[in-house]
C-alpha cells in the first residue's frame, strides 16, 4: 500500500507521495499491521499521517513511530490541528461509523476498506458518498485473497528484512510463558496490549 506506482501487487497505489492519510484500524483494537502501516505511509513521503485511538497514551506512542496526528475514534483531533480532509482513509474496521469517515475526505479522496471487523457499513452508506459527488471521493476494497500466494510471500520477505534493518518496529507489549494464554488474551480484551503479547513454550 504505498506510493503511486507500487512495488508489489499486494501494495495497490492507494497512497502517494504527499498524501494526507488516517488510519482507522486502531479505533476497534487491531494492532498486528498497524504500526507498520504507520510506519510504511511515513516512509512513503506522506505528509500527515493520522490515526484514531483510544487513549491520549497510546496516541503518544503511535507518533513515535511516525503518526503526526491523532483521532479520537469519532475522527475528531486529539491532539494538535488535524488536516482539513484525508486524501486517504484505511479502514479495516468498518460498521455503522463508516459514513461519519466519508466526510472527512478530501476532494478526489479514497476509503480504501480493508477489513470488516465491526460488521458491513449501513446499507445507505452510499447516500453519504453521494452527498459529496461534486468532490469526486470514492469507496474502494481491497483483500489480500486478490493477491496470489508468490506475491505475498515476496512481500512478507521485504517486511521482515526491513524490520531486521529497523526499518519497521517489532514492537512486544510483553513475553508471557505458553501456560498464560487466557491471560495475554484477557490483557487484549481488556485493551491494555499496545500491539504483541509474544507467548514462549
Amino acid at each position: 500500500m504505498i506510493i503511486k506506482r507500487p512495488k508489489h501487487p499486494v501494495e495497490p497505489g492507494i497512497l502517494r507521495r504527499e498524501d494526507r492519510i488516517v488510519d482507522q484500524r486502531n479505533r476497534h483494537r487491531r494492532q498486528a499491521g498497524f504500526i507498520a502501516g504507520v510506519e510504511i505511509a511515513a516512509r512513503a513521503g506522506a505528509r500527515a499521517v493520522a490515526v484514531t485511538t483510544s487513549s491520549a497514551g497510546r496516541g503518544e506512542r503511535l507518533m513515535e513511530h511516525g503518526a503526526t496526528h491523532v483521532l479520537d475514534r469519532e475522527g475528531n483531533s486529539a491532539r494538535g490541528l488535524a488536516p482539513d480532509g484525508f486524501d486517504v482513509i484505511v479502514d479495516i474496521v468498518a460498521g455503522p461509523a463508516l459514513p461519519s469517515f466519508l466526510v472527512r475526505l478530501a476532494p478526489k479522496g479514497r476509503l480504501v476498506l480493508i477489513g470488516l471487523v465491526a460488521g458491513p457499513p449501513p446499507a445507505d452508506f452510499g447516500s453519504a458518498l453521494l452527498s459529496r459527488f461534486r468532490q469526486s471521493v470514492s469507496v474502494a476494497t481491497f483483500s489480500l485473497d486478490t493477491v496470489p500466494r508468490a506475491d505475498l510471500a515476496r512481500v512478507r520477505t521485504d517486511q521482515f528484512e526491513a524490520a531486521a534493518r529497523g526499518d519497521l518496529s517489532a514492537v512486544v507489549h510483553a513475553v508471557l510463558p505458553l501456560e498464560a494464554a487466557a491471560e495475554a488474551h484477557r490483557r487484549m480484551d481488556a485493551g491494555e496490549v499496545f500491539r504483541r503479547v509474544v507467548l514462549t513454550p
